[in-house]
């Protein structure tokens, strides 16, 4: 039976002990200001360090992907604790070039028997649940072919709604896709933006609100209306970038009114809230990846 290794990059925003109990190794996302460059998950490990720098430097920051040696080195590592294949989680296609280029890399990497690359489709605490996933089902002892099968049925049943103060953010740094005509005229609205989970994973608009009491009605009939159509558990996710007293009240709100999903609270990556800035929200919904068992 093959020992399947995962690997996931920075974004994913695994605390260092999650990670640890299931040996998932972790690449690091770079972040940029200027001609300087800080590893997301090491130099920089939380949004209030990211926002202090942006307060202090004179560049805004940007982001990169990881370099194929990042990818390579992570391989190297998997294949010296002893794994002969492994899995690669990367943040959404949609808005970074690092699956694509952990594909090139896995395709080429002649150190373990097989390489699969997951694009996500998303980031943060979603794309860390399909780390998970996968790493559970690992120790379970799946083989390859169920845990990619059980991953890719798990990202059919995700949501997620974000809604930021300020849009100039996404526009800045490209990341905007979608609803560019919703968009237009945001001045002093907080627009509400979801993940295409099911299309190319890129960001776009789904709605708009003056208010953050607003933007989470419509959040709440969004995940309703999800929780209407399926038969099985389901976790939740409320995150925030350094928006705390929010993120405690709206995890409080949400846990009264639904009862029987888990819910739990995560702060949003500093190399996410390069894009999003100070203050996103966000509520992000799923089948129960602990719901999954290995097959017979």
């Amino acid at each position: 039976m093959s020992k399947i290794a995962v690997i996931v990059d920075s974004s994913a925003a695994l605390p260092q002990g999650i990670r640890n109990s299931y040996n998932i190794i972790e690449v690091s996302i770079p972040i940029l200001f200027g001609q300087e460059t800080f590893m997301g998950g090491q130099d920089i490990t939380s949004v209030p360090q990211l926002l202090k720098m942006i307060d202090e430097k004179e560049d805004l920051p940007t982001t990169s992907q990881p370099s194929p040696a990042q990818w390579e080195k992570a391989l190297t590592e998997a294949k010296d604790a002893g794994y002969d294949e492994a899995i690669i989680v990367t943040l959404s296609s949609g808005i970074s070039g690092a699956f694509q280029t952990a594909t090139v890399v896995a395709s080429e990497y002649e150190g373990l028997k097989r390489v699969e690359v997951v694009d996500s489709k998303l980031v943060n605490m979603p794309e860390a649940d399909q780390a998970l996933l996968a790493a559970k089902l690992a120790d379970e002892g799946a083989d390859m072919d169920q845990i990619l099968a059980a991953v890719a049925d798990f990202k059919k049943h995700m949501g997620i709604r974000l809604v930021v103060n300020d849009i100039s953010h996404l526009k800045r740094t490209g990341r905007l896709s979608r609803g560019q005509a919703l968009i237009g005229g945001l001045l002093n609205i907080k627009p509400i933006l979801e993940f295409d989970v099911e299309g190319d994973g890129k960001i776009g608009a789904v709605g708009k609100s003056r208010k953050m009491s607003g933007a989470k009605e419509q959040i709440q009939e969004a995940f309703e209306e999800y929780l209407s159509k399926v038969d099985f558990p389901v976790r939740a996710h409320i995150i925030d970038a350094d928006n705390q007293k929010l993120a405690d009240k709206w995890l409080k709100d949400f846990s009264t009114k639904y009862p029987t999903v888990t819910f739990e609270r995560a702060p949003m990556d500093a190399v996410i809230t390069v894009h999003t800035g100070e203050g996103a929200m966000a509520v992000v919904w799923s089948r129960d990846y602990k719901s999954y068992k290995k097959e017979a």
